[in-house]
């Protein structure tokens, strides 16, 4: 119940947002003063080339100085309409934050240190392979869990890769959906992660492995814990082929997107942000 919330806080958010982007736009850029710039622009780049075909050099001469005047308008007026960009994408950069801050998805996952000490689970010291282990004891969260794992050079992670398994009940959660293998696309510096099965039950021990091909400080495995944010979309997106929607900031993305386009239709249906749009000759 906590999980569907949030998705539809996600949802309420990316609304929130993209209502918030179309005001600054219709409050900060000026549509009219953009059109005026574009028509001069365009009327001078035409009245050139007639003089250039007509072979006027003193007409094309003109015709230089006055686009040479006219280019601090231009960048003074093309400047102004980056500043609402700037601000959006603060708003926007403001918002996945706080989507990532809120997701209760991430509040219980299970943080494990990795060793390459020769104990425990760390067959042998200095050999470059990580290891960890930790006993499945959940007795709520069956199905896919992802196990991430990080390296560190001081206060900074490296690298990350990850890796996907299953935790089920014997004879009780067949119908777990095995066919969904994706994990975590890795970043920075490569690290091969594994682990020692792809199935566990309860009071299973489930053993981790990750090997860094850079030296590195520290090295870390978070368990999702059984839990992680997705949504299936009733229809499949074209073109990228995808049906499910995997991070919440994905979902905010998606949202605003199909908001900002129904604004815009409807917006465009209603004359709104059009009554000042008349270029000015």
């Amino acid at each position: 119940m906590v999980f569907d919330s949030f998705t539809a806080l996600v949802g309420l958010l990316a609304i929130v947002y993209a209502s918030f982007t179309k005001y600054i736009q219709l409050k900060l850029i000026d549509k009219t003063e953009m059109g005026n710039i574009q028509k001069e622009s365009k009327k001078l780049s035409e009245d050139y080339e007639k003089a250039k075909k007509a072979g006027n050099k003193t007409k094309m001469d003109e015709i230089l100085k006055e686009q040479m005047d006219f280019l601090p308008k231009m960048n003074k007026v093309m400047f102004a309409q980056f500043k609402p960009m700037i601000i959006i994408l603060a708003i926007f950069f403001a918002f996945t934050w706080l989507v990532g801050q809120m997701d209760p998805h991430a509040k219980d996952d299970i943080m494990i240190n990795m060793t390459d000490d020769g104990f425990g689970c760390d067959k042998t010291a200095g050999d470059g392979i990580f290891s960890a282990c930790y006993q499945m004891n959940s007795s709520v969260n069956f199905g896919k869990w992802i196990a991430t794992v990080k390296t560190w050079n001081g206060n900074s992670d490296s690298g990350q890769n990850s890796t996907y398994f299953f935790y089920a009940r014997s004879g009780v959660d067949d119908k777990i959906e095995r066919w969904d293998t994706a994990a975590d696309a890795p970043k920075g510096e490569p690290i091969t992660v594994a682990t020692d099965s792809k199935e566990y039950t309860p009071l299973d021990t489930l053993k981790i492995y990750a090997t860094p091909q850079k030296a590195t400080e520290q090295v870390t495995a978070t368990l999702n814990n059984g839990t992680a944010f997705s949504v299936d979309l009733p229809f499949e997106i074209p073109i990228i082929n995808v049906k499910r929607i995997e991070q919440p900031y994905w979902w905010f993305i998606f949202i605003s997107l199909i908001a900002n386009l129904i604004l815009s239709l409807v917006m465009g249906r209603l004359g709104i942000g059009k009554k000042n749009e008349k270029v000015t000759v």
